[in-house]
């Protein structure tokens, strides 16, 4: 599947960057010195534009809005907040929950724009101060990893975008809450998670629970309708988010006993304790 949709966006950028060559030839014509200089630098700008699938003057590749550009599961390498693969049929995974919908075509929130990340990793160690001695001595206590901040803007600059962007809101926010009152499974706390950024050797289906998102609605911009299904019209189904919004998500890592139990920490340094998007989560 990976490979076919490479094929396939190999063929249009190939064929989106001969539209490109053709224009310019016609619109800067000549085979003098400026003339190649002003049509290179214009392709060359162009190519950069295609190859993140945009067009040149902005308009998108394709019509499903900024997060879904040529998106795939395993090779995606944007920040991502996904479901864990044995999750069932929950949120976005849910075919009647209309509200996140939108989520499935990219299996979770994909941030269009690259999202500030902060995270920490401590060692601790106890000091003992035996009598008569000039230094402490140190103990080691345990290693943690702290919560990840990540902040990051979304746009929603059509209707698309903006059920792109409503159905976000409603999944952050659903992960803070546990299973209670009429749900089967109540008693169950709030789903682990899988978070994916910059690559197998950043962040790879890191287990992860929300503990804190901060949702801005500004004042200061413009806000666009976004109904739950296209076409539909109906009043009750209009609801508006902001053209341009950060959003604030604070995420816990979690690994469970049996993870620890795998652990080696030469093969963690080595890269062989990244984990997989349908696979064992990754040890952060």
């Amino acid at each position: 599947m990976a490979n076919l949709f490479d094929n396939l966006n190999s063929k249009i950028f190939s064929r989106s960057t001969s539209i490109v060559n053709e224009g310019l030839n016609k619109a800067i014509p000549g085979d003098g010195f400026l003339a190649k200089s002003a049509r290179s630098f214009l392709g060359n700008q162009a190519e950069r534009l295609l190859a993140n699938g945009l067009f040149p003057g902005g308009q998108n590749s394709q019509s499903l809005g900024a997060a879904n550009i040529r998106f795939n599961a395993e090779n995606d390498i944007r920040a991502r907040l996904a479901l864990s693969p044995r999750s069932g049929p929950l949120f976005y995974r849910d075919p009647k929950n209309r509200l996140m919908a939108e989520l499935s075509k990219t299996d979770g929130v994909v941030w269009p724009y690259t999202p500030n990340i902060n995270v920490s990793y401590s060692a601790s160690y106890a000091g003992q101060n035996p009598s008569h001695t000039n230094y402490t001595q140190q103990s080691y206590g345990m290693s943690t990893v702290d919560q990840i901040s990540v902040v990051g803007q979304f746009t929603a600059n059509n209707q698309d975008e903006a059920r792109y962007l409503l159905a976000t809101l409603w999944f952050l926010k659903s992960c803070t809450k546990s299973f209670y009152g009429v749900d089967q499974n109540r008693g169950t706390p709030p789903p682990v998670l899988r978070f994916s950024a910059h690559g197998a050797y950043m962040f790879k289906s890191v287990p992860v629970v929300i503990t804190n998102t901060v949702q801005d609605f500004e004042n200061g911009v413009d806000y666009i309708e976004a109904p739950i299904q296209p076409g539909t019209g109906s009043l009750s189904d209009m609801t508006r988010v902001p053209t341009l919004m950060t959003i604030n998500v604070t995420l816990q890592p979690v690994v469970s006993r049996a993870a620890q139990t795998r652990f080696g920490l030469e093969n963690y340094a080595a890269g062989k304790l990244v984990g997989g998007s349908r696979g064992l989560g990754g040890t952060p």
